[in-house]
């Protein structure tokens, strides 16, 4: 069993190295960078998870210095199918920290585990975000969950879609990917991409969209995994590069 964990001293030190790497929803690294996989927190448990993400927004934001961003989750293994999640978002820039929101989401996942062939399941989520101009937003996400495993390669979509619901509703499509090669019993080296905010009735404008594509690995140790991504965006309108990580440590 997967417990995802972090503990206060785990959380510093991550802020810690990932800041000495330099010195949203306006066209900003999300606070989750992460393609969901079939594979939930188990019944009756409880788990923990800390991302954090650090990027140079675009010139258009005027901002004095990179962003640093935080998530903070916590999962709840309702039945061996579905689990119940909480996640607070933070985040700092030109030298004061945040509070942006957070989320509440729920994952259904009919079948756990890595073995077979195709595997699927299905996330929805609330979300309440403060962008780094003062906008609030609040919106609903459908993350449908789909997985093809083939021997050595597993190929993952997400083709998310998200509602608004301030008083102007839209509907965006933010569709991301990923393909990884198990190179070792512990160790995967893989690609993702993610396109944000694309809308409905125009997907012709997707390369006005943010669009970031990652080199990530992802280490095994025991029933531990660490994500570490570097992204680079590809229009225009995304930040000009992101780094990411995400502990999920069992210290069981």
């Amino acid at each position: 069993m997967l417990k995802r964990f972090s503990s206060k001293s785990l959380s510093q030190s991550v802020f810690f190295v990932i800041s000495t790497l330099t010195c949203i929803r306006t066209w900003a690294a999300p606070f989750e960078i992460k393609v969901h996989d079939e594979l939930g927190t188990q019944s009756g448990e409880s788990a923990y998870e800390i991302e954090t993400n650090l990027f140079q927004a675009p010139a258009s934001q005027n901002l004095k210095t990179n962003v640093l961003q935080a998530r903070l989750e916590y999962a709840y293994g309702l039945t061996p199918k579905s689990e119940l999640g909480l996640n607070l978002y933070l985040s700092r820039y030109n030298d004061t920290t945040y509070v942006n929101g957070g989320k509440v989401s729920h994952m259904y996942i009919p079948t756990q585990g890595e073995s077979g062939l195709w595997h699927y399941g299905v996330k929805n989520e609330i979300n309440y975000i403060q962008d780094i101009g003062g906008n609030t937003t609040t919106f609903y996400e459908l993350t449908p969950i789909v997985a093809l495993q083939l021997q050595r390669w597993r190929l993952t979509i997400n083709p998310s879609v998200d509602v608004t619901l301030n008083q102007t509703s839209t509907v965006s499509f933010s569709p991301s990917a990923k393909i990884a090669n198990n190179l070792t019993k512990h160790l995967d080296l893989g690609v993702e991409y993610y396109a944000d905010n694309i809308p409905m009735k125009g997907f012709n404008r997707i390369a006005q969209q943010p669009n970031t594509a990652y080199l990530v690995m992802d280490a095994k140790v025991g029933k531990s995994v660490i994500n570490f991504g570097v992204g680079k965006g590809v229009t225009a309108s995304s930040d000009n590069w992101v780094v990411k990580f995400i502990a999920s440590i069992d210290f069981d």
